[in-house]
């Protein structure tokens, strides 16, 4: 009867140390299948004000981009002019007789690019590269957000079973300081192990607090990130079952540094600011191309005394335009032709055909282009070694994350093994505590290293998950 007490107790420790495992080891390896998660994300999107901004970016970006290709159609105007005034003739030698007069024209004026070069289409490929980092802009606000949700919602639940966890292990060790302190007032140990004893609980009683201090913090800093009032805001419930192993990623440090050159926000930012120092610089280069427009009219015109009744007849007009930048000076140079049908008019000297040229050489008064031209080299040379920084530092980042990463892992399954190697020694040392082979505070003692391998496994199972995190804003890849 003896024995088969004995094992019964001790198979009760067993079970309550299995218990603590497994109720800690079974983590949240479906996150994406984890409903609290998700749903403390779609809080933190819909509450974030940054996403906001970004979005309007990007349609402030696309309203650029129409506006840039409003200049590859003419330019459209409708005209209307009309007019009443008086006019002075001479009658007599020293004498003007005054007449009332009206005039009126109407008609289509319009203006199209005939030729200038790479202007037009290198300020509309500029203005779309601007939507293109306005969205790699957007991506990345969110996938930040997503970033600092899954840090605090991570932390959040380690500590949260770290906590349960030690409870448990706390139980464990206040009952054997209740039989310690029975055992010293019996004289059957000294004041040493009564101390040691003590140790050990304070121990113990420490971790315990500070599980719970850090608990409370990352409530806190989870409901702060998420945007909410309380957890109880979010209708779902985190994961009870833990699982008993670390799951590994799907790929190898190389294809995550293959992954960084096509997917980091980062470094797409960089390349489409790279791409567009070197559009300004082809803009600015085409300037010293001519410039050809052609600008139109088509209506009616016509003007007569008030006295007389107003006829409009057709009026055109075609003016054929140049500008030239010649390398800080600028040229201009237009022809136009006039044609109005003739029609009773006011004034004697109006022209019905007209055509007339001119040139115009204006010297140094574009020294703007050197400048430009400067500017836009200058701004080329250094995106394009941000642009090497940016992808040398996330690739750093990158390795250094995948490290973090098999370091926590491997900790991990060591940790994972010390308590299952705990837990049997616990088992066993019961036991042998029971038949009064080895004393109570060495129990205690082994106690308080179990909990400490809980407190230890926490940590790395945050690093873990931290690591992989962050591996995945890296290179926008899920990677478990």
């Amino acid at each position: 009867m003896q024995i088969k007490r004995i094992f019964i107790k001790s198979f009760g420790v067993f079970l309550s140390s299995a218990f603590l495992i497994s109720f800690f080891s079974s983590f949240l390896y479906a996150v994406y299948d984890d409903s609290f998660l998700q749903q403390a994300i779609k809080i933190a999107e819909a509450r974030e004000p940054k996403l906001v901004v970004a979005y309007e970016q990007i349609q402030l970006a696309e309203m650029r981009a129409i506006r840039a290709a409003r200049a590859f159609f003419p330019q459209v105007l409708l005209q209307h002019t009309a007019s009443k005034g008086t006019t002075a003739m001479a009658a007599t030698a020293g004498n003007f007789s005054k007449d009332e007069y009206n005039s009126e024209e109407y008609g289509v004026r319009a203006m199209q690019t005939i030729y200038e070069g790479f202007r037009t289409k290198g300020s509309y490929k500029y203005e779309t590269m601007m939507v293109d980092a306005a969205r790699f802009n957007y991506t990345k606000t969110r996938e930040e957000l997503i970033t600092r949700v899954k840090l605090a919602y991570y932390e959040y639940l380690t500590l949260n079973q770290e906590y349960k966890a030690l409870t448990k292990a706390y139980a464990i060790v206040e009952n054997l300081f209740i039989k310690i302190r029975n055992e010293y007032k019996a004289k059957a140990i000294s004041d040493l192990d009564m101390t040691e004893a003590e140790n050990f609980k304070d121990k113990v009683a420490d971790m315990l607090s500070a599980a719970r201090i850090n608990l409370s913090f990352s409530v806190k800093k989870l409901v702060e990130t998420v945007g909410i009032q309380s957890l109880d805001d979010i209708n779902a419930k985190t994961p009870d079952e833990l699982t008993d192993d670390v799951a590994e990623i799907n790929f190898t440090l190389q294809d995550l540094l293959s992954f960084i050159l096509t997917n980091n926000l980062d470094v797409q930012t960089a390349r489409v600011q790279k791409q567009m120092a070197d559009m300004k610089i082809r803009i600015n280069r085409s300037r010293i191309i001519p410039k050809f427009y052609v600008e139109g009219f088509y209506g009616k015109s016509g003007e007569a005394f008030t006295q007389e009744p107003l006829e409009l007849t057709t009026a055109w007009t075609v003016a054929l335009r140049m500008s030239w930048g010649l390398w800080g000076n600028s040229l201009e140079a237009s022809y136009n032709n006039e044609h109005t049908d003739p029609s009773t008019i006011v004034d004697a000297s109006k022209r019905i055909d007209t055509a007339s040229y001119d040139i115009k050489l204006a010297l140094l008064d574009d020294l703007g282009y050197f400048v430009d031209a400067k500017e836009s080299r200058v701004g080329y040379n250094q995106t394009t070694g941000d642009y090497v920084e940016v992808l040398k530092v996330r690739r750093l980042e990158t390795e250094k994350a995948y490290n973090d990463y098999l370091n926590s892992l491997n900790s991990a399954r060591t940790l994972r093994k010390e308590m299952i190697l705990r837990e049997r020694k616990l088992a066993l040392m019961k036991r042998r505590n029971d038949l009064y082979e080895i004393p109570t505070v060495s129990l205690m003692e082994e106690s308080w290293k179990y909990a400490e391998a809980i407190s230890s496994y926490a940590r790395v199972i945050y690093q873990n998950h931290a690591s992989v995190t962050e591996m995945e804003r890296l290179t926008l890849m899920p990677l478990r």
